[in-house]
């Protein structure tokens, strides 16, 4: 049962270092240009997430939030909403798969815990006043032993089907480096850029605010 935890875990934190490497060979092959850098701590009043800008617009750094700025240009510039539509909804439709995947295994693998706990039999101790005792007593421990080897099995079968539907969600959600692609993508099609703002490091206490990725 550790060892399955164990397994959760590591697999957790092997999903997310691959999604920070994808994101790094995305953005270092791109032309990418700091608007500005260097602001001390002492300046930054609340720390600044991760997010979309168009003009003076923000966006959350998202496929929603793209689609909410796609949206925004449905009337206005409709040639550009038909050229990104379609890679919108793909992405929109990865992200419901990667829910449902996600869904699925969560529900199975709690499924699997709790009919591990209640699945158990009754076991009934013999009383040392019984006849019977001795036979009693082998098939009193028969019975825990069975027990114990049942909520063994389904623990451990409900912790790998979660684990697995966390990876399966991790493999076909969007990752970082499609935001990027579709950014890319819109700048250059588009007369107006997306500016993609990292946000704050707090390693090394710098404001990395505002960063255009073309090709």
């Amino acid at each position: 049962m550790r060892s399955s935890s164990l397994s959760a875990v590591c697999a957790g934190l092997v999903a997310v270092a691959v999604s920070e490497v994808a994101y790094a060979q995305t953005v270092i092959p791109s032309t990418v240009v700091l608007a500005a850098m260097a602001v001390p701590l002492a300046h930054v009043g609340q720390l600044p997430q991760q997010h979309l800008e168009v003009g003076n617009q923000v966006f959350d750094d998202s496929v929603g939030g793209f689609r909410t700025y796609l949206d925004s240009k449905r009337a206005a510039e409709p040639q550009l909403f038909e050229a990104l539509e379609p890679k919108v909804q793909a992405l929109e439709s990865r992200t419901n798969t990667a829910l449902t995947v996600f869904a699925a295994g969560l529900v199975g693998g709690v499924a699997s815990t709790v009919y591990a706990f209640a699945g158990r039999d009754t076991c009934y101790e013999p009383n040392v006043n019984d006849p019977s005792f001795a036979a009693k007593s082998q098939a009193w421990g028969a019975c825990n032993n069975g027990n114990l080897t049942h909520l063994a099995i389904f623990t451990a079968v409900g912790l790998g089907v979660i684990t697995l539907g966390g990876i399966g969600a991790y493999l076909v959600a969007p990752h970082r480096s499609d935001m990027l692609n579709l950014v890319n993508e819109h700048n250059r099609i588009s007369a107006e850029p997306i500016r993609l703002q990292l946000g704050y490091d707090p390693a090394h206490r710098l404001t990395l605010a505002g960063v255009s990725t073309t090709f």
